[in-house]
Formats: C-alpha cells, sequence, structure tokens
C-alpha cells in the first residue's frame, strides 16, 4: 500500500465529508486519483489551529476510542500517525488488563489481552488526521459548502454519476459544479446516497434498522493520569433491569471523559447535580470519589441516538457507475459498542484493495460485498447485545439469552473473557465465541439471574 506502488491512473475523485471516514477514504484515493476534492460543510478552516468539535460530528464530545487494528490499519494510511497522537498527549493503554468492564451485569477479569487502545477526543483524533490529509499533494479542500446534488449524464434507472453541485453556506449568492469520476458519499447517517439512487431512477437500497433509543450525556474532568492507578478507564453497560450504563476513561493532557447513557423513556442528566446523581447510580466509589473533587473542563453535551442502520447497497443488481457510500453513511451501529472508527477505516482499506484490481468488474458492487463482510460482525454483536436488554419478540429473547450467558461464562472464566474481549474489538472473527468449551461454558450459566449494573 504504499504510495509509489499504484500509480494515479484515473483524474478526479470527490468526498463528501470530512469526519474520519471521509479523511481515510480522501487518503487512499489520492493514491489512485490525479486530483482528489474534499467537500465539506462545516468551515474546517476555523478548525485548523484549535481542533475543536464541530456542528457536523454531533457525537464529537463523546467516548472514542483507536483499536488495535484500526491503529494498525490507519497507520497504513497515515504512516507515524498514532506516535504523533501520543506525543500530542494521547493515552494508550492495553485494554484487557487496563480497564474495568462489566458487560450485563457481569465483572469481567482483568488479564492482558493483546488490544492496544489509544484513548483521545474525536476533536484531537479528528484534527490530525485533517492536517495529515490537507499535507496530500494532489488533495484540496472545499470547506462550508452545501451538496445541493449530483452531476449524472445517461437515462433513469442506467445513469452515471459524473460530479455534484456545490453551493455555498450562509446565503451567499453562486453556486457550481464539480465534475468528477467518482463521488463518494461520507457524510454520515445523514449521507443522501438512498434519495440520490431514487433521483436517478434506481431501487431505493433495503434498510436494516435495529430500534436502539439510546441517550448519551458526556463531560470532560481534569484529572490526573493515576486517578484510578493503573487502570485507564471504567466500562459499564446497562442490563434489562437498569437500563444506564457509563464509561470513565483518560483522555489526552490529563483530561478524562465521563459518558453516561440511558435506554429507552429513561432521560440522560442534563445539569451539574444530576449528572453526578445519575452517575452515583452506576460509578464503582472510587470513580465517584475521583468525580467530586474533579474540575469539570466544559459542559454537559446531549447525543440521541435512535437507531442503527445498515443499508444494503451490496444487495442491488444496478447501481450507478461514479458513485460510493462510506462510513456511517453505509453502516451505523449503536455507539456504546464502539465500533464506528474500526468501520470507517477498514472500509478505507478495503476501497483500497478494490481499486488496486484493475479490470475485475464494476467497482461498486466489489467494494459493497466486500464492505458488507467487514461490517456484518459489528453489526450483528450490537444487535445481539441490544436485544439482550430490548427483549422484544422470541428471537430477541433467545439472542439476548445467549449474550447474557456468554457474559456470565467471561466473568468466571478469564480465557473466556479475552475471547469475548477480542472479538468485541474486532482483533478476532466472532465466530471464535461458538468454539465447544466457551459454548459449554455457556450452557452451564444461569438464566433467570439479572444482575444489576453497579462494579464496586
Amino acid at each position: 500500500m504504499r504510495r509509489a506502488e499504484v500509480p494515479a491512473v484515473r483524474d478526479h475523485a470527490v468526498v463528501l465529508g470530512a469526519g474520519i471516514a471521509g479523511l481515510c477514504t480522501a487518503a487512499v484515493l489520492t493514491r489512485h486519483f490525479a486530483r482528489v476534492t474534499l467537500v465539506e460543510r462545516d468551515h474546517l478552516k476555523r478548525k485548523a489551529a484549535d481542533g475543536g468539535g464541530r456542528k457536523g460530528v454531533p457525537q464529537s464530545p463523546h467516548i472514542h476510542t483507536v483499536l488495535t487494528r484500526a491503529a494498525q490499519e490507519m497507520e497504513q494510511l497515515f504512516p507515524g500517525l498514532i506516535d504523533q497522537c501520543l506525543a500530542g498527549g494521547a493515552v494508550s493503554a492495553e485494554l484487557g488488563s487496563q480497564s474495568r468492564i462489566t458487560y450485563h451485569g457481569h465483572r469481567l477479569p482483568q488479564r492482558f489481552a493483546g488490544i492496544d487502545g489509544i484513548m483521545a477526543s474525536r476533536p484531537f483524533l479528528e484534527a490530525r488526521l485533517r492536517e495529515r490529509t490537507l499535507q496530500l499533494r494532489s488533495l484540496s479542500l472545499r470547506d462550508g459548502v452545501e451538496v445541493t446534488g449530483l452531476v449524472t449524464e445517461g437515462t433513469r434507472g442506467e445513469a452515471a454519476v459524473r460530479g455534484v453541485r456545490l453551493y455555498p453556506r450562509g446565503g451567499e449568492a453562486g453556486g457550481e459544479v464539480l465534475e468528477a469520476d467518482l463521488v463518494v458519499d461520507a457524510m454520515g447517517r445523514g449521507g443522501r446516497s438512498g434519495a440520490w439512487l431514487e433521483e436517478m431512477g434506481y431501487p431505493r437500497a433495503r434498510e436494516e434498522r435495529t430500534r436502539i433509543n439510546v441517550t448519551y450525556a458526556s463531560r470532560h474532568f481534569a484529572l490526573p493520569p493515576d486517578a484510578l492507578g493503573a487502570d485507564r478507564a471504567v466500562m459499564i453497560g446497562a442490563t434489562s433491569s437498569q437500563p444506564r450504563g457509563m464509561v470513565f476513561a483518560a483522555q489526552e493532557n490529563g483530561s478524562w471523559v465521563v459518558s453516561l447513557h440511558s435506554y429507552g423513556h429513561h432521560r440522560a442528566p442534563v445539569d451539574d447535580e444530576e449528572f453526578l446523581a445519575f452517575a452515583a447510580t452506576i460509578a464503582p466509589p472510587d470513580v465517584m470519589s475521583e468525580l467530586r473533587r474533579a474540575e469539570p473542563l466544559d459542559q454537559i453535551a446531549v447525543y440521541r441516538f435512535p437507531c442503527g442502520v445498515r443499508r444494503r447497497y451490496d444487495r442491488l443488481k444496478h447501481f450507478p457507475d461514479g458513485l460510493l457510500a462510506v462510513g456511517d453513511a453505509l453502516c451505523s451501529v449503536n455507539p456504546v459498542y464502539g465500533a464506528g472508527i474500526s468501520l470507517a477505516v477498514r472500509e478505507a482499506v478495503l476501497l483500497e484493495e478494490c481499486l488496486a484490481e484493475e479490470g475485475a468488474g464494476p467497482l461498486a458492487r466489489r467494494f459493497f460485498s466486500s464492505a458488507h463482510d467487514a461490517t456484518y460482525p459489528a453489526w450483528w454483536l450490537s444487535k445481539i447485545g441490544d436485544y439482550s436488554l430490548v427483549q422484544d419478540g422470541v428471537s430477541a429473547r433467545l439472542l439476548g439469552s445467549s449474550f447474557r450467558r456468554l457474559m456470565a461464562a467471561a466473568a468466571s472464566d478469564p480465557k473466556t473473557a479475552t475471547a469475548v474481549l477480542r472479538s468485541l474489538t474486532f482483533v478476532d472473527s466472532p465466530l471464535k465465541l461458538v468454539r465447544p468449551r466457551i459454548l459449554r461454558q455457556m450452557l452451564h450459566q444461569p438464566t433467570s439471574r439479572q444482575p444489576g449494573t453497579t462494579a464496586k
């Protein structure tokens, strides 16, 4: 994947959206296109200096972690990026031994699992990815502009995409057409590829949805790196009897983030008193002790996530030439499980592989097929985890019961705990969780008891 190995033989690609998926995708495309234009509705140049959050990424204030595989693949795209993040203050942690993890009321044993996490805020990470991306010589940035539609050629149902229409934000006069050989929708959950397909006369892709209705409330605090001794994170998941959870994790430069989440009608805390009271119903005593004395660094940020969505472009018989969708525009899962960054980077690497296969068939067909295989484990692990909370319907109850049995087995056996963590963080395939030894342990776990979430 070194730049010199793949000549840029195509002319122009446009990436819509400069989040993590868009930045990684743009970096890949510079290896295959003579020019790449990154289009973003936010004014990124105003954020270049401070690396602050932005309106187009409402999930920005909440917990983010770059897991082992994502870190390795980011290094393929941006050599030296991880060292750059660590030098800038990001925290490195081995999640198996340096995290206290409670899933469905079962505290997992802490032991080395070979799962490294780069822990930093989303603005911190995105600013460094953006800096490295904008250094690529064949890339240009158009920020502060809206995408109003596609430029196409051909008849309905057979049209190809040949560019995008842009319009300046803020009501300024004007507008322009940006011609392109490839347009990539990296605009997140609000991606518009589905609507554009219908406008061109193509069938709209089927959307698979998992209703979640989870709400986050997050805040950053100033605490020393050793506030919890050698531990760098405390993760406590919800249960059906107590549908709330939390993550307390170290971040860059002496900051820690607390992300509280709740399901269903349970309201997220919106003020100081509510925030600490909510945390006290879940958090261990030492975490609460630190929170009560910590200095808040920002205001409480709330983010609502109604449902997971997977758009099945891989099942369409016909798809227009010159268009792709990546990141949350393709598959968006419950953020509680921390899969978003991993999927975004994985899809960029898969696109690299597809572009390198000249003459192997339509790009969209090959990419969406590969992306489906890559997102499938995260989609189903998230779905099973959510089913264990919702328990709506026979299949949901069966899957939820199996997941709770798995977590009970992990709590009682360190080897099973390691296997669970490595699968949930995409280091290993989830298929390793159906090994005979693990299945036997699951069968011996009780199903009636639903323990609470508080991990003392």
